[in-house]
């Protein structure tokens, strides 16, 4: 399920945003739900009380604090969901870069304008997030943000940045055909892990939390030489 949220102070932005997602959704057979709010605080709480949404829709223009200083407080309190503007004008667009918004949807709404940010703005989240079920809720981890996943018993356990962990019940091999951004790297039986995270080598990989990732022995010197490698390039590139 896509989940959106809408905060502007206007009731009647607000209706016509929904109006225009309601037929979005549809037209495209997606699952969602949108909920809307007329200023940040109670966007705030929703988020610290354990919500989340894939996409919030924000006014710039509102009785303050303005949008900008909105979006600035939910990075702040963590979250890491897609932000788009809405407003009339361009003024604040190098405060969009601060808060890494992806970009603006133009006042007055048009069907069409609002379906060109949809489209764009749902590629980007498939294209760079990992969608998991976790509870009644689908969750969208940034695929940069997940260290490691590791296999155990008849599931596998994702760990994010932060502490985080999932469950999946799904096998290995088939998350590992899923992640196949030259960071990750299948190293064990039961292991898949991102090389970004990794900070020593030897027999085994401790990554930047101190985590160990076990690799596989009869492999471990191709394995370590992959590792090498892939530093090199990363190195080469910046």
């Amino acid at each position: 399920m896509l989940r959106v949220a809408i905060c502007d102070d206007s009731a009647l932005e607000r209706d016509i945003l929904a109006d225009f997602l309601s037929h979005y959704c549809n037209a495209h057979a997606i699952d969602y739900s949108c909920k809307m709010y007329d200023s940040g605080e109670p966007l705030y709480y929703e988020l610290g009380d354990g919500g989340w949404f894939d996409i919030i829709l924000l006014d710039i223009l509102m009785d303050p604090p303005l949008g900008i200083d909105v979006a600035r407080r939910l990075r702040e309190i963590g979250y890491k969901g897609t932000i788009v503007f809405c407003t009339a004008a361009l003024d604040f667009a190098p405060d969009s870069f601060e808060v890494g918004a992806s970009g603006y949807l133009l006042k007055p709404y048009t069907p069409k304008t609002f379906e060109r940010t949809m489209h764009r703005v749902l590629s980007d989240i498939v294209e760079n997030t990992y969608a998991i079920k976790n509870r009644s809720q689908v969750l969208h981890i940034p695929r940069e943000e997940i260290m490691y996943v590791e296999s155990h018993n008849s599931q596998c356990i994702l760990h994010q940045v932060g502490q985080k962990t999932y469950t999946l019940y799904k096998k290995l091999g088939e998350i590992e055909q899923e992640l196949t951004a030259p960071c990750f790297l299948r190293c064990h039986q039961s292991f898949l892990v991102n090389m970004n995270y990794v900070k020593a080598v030897d027999k085994d990989f401790t990554l930047t939390n101190d985590d160990v990732v076990l690799i596989r022995k009869k492999n471990l010197k191709e394995l370590r030489q992959i590792y090498f490698d892939y530093r090199k390039q990363i190195h080469n590139r910046y």
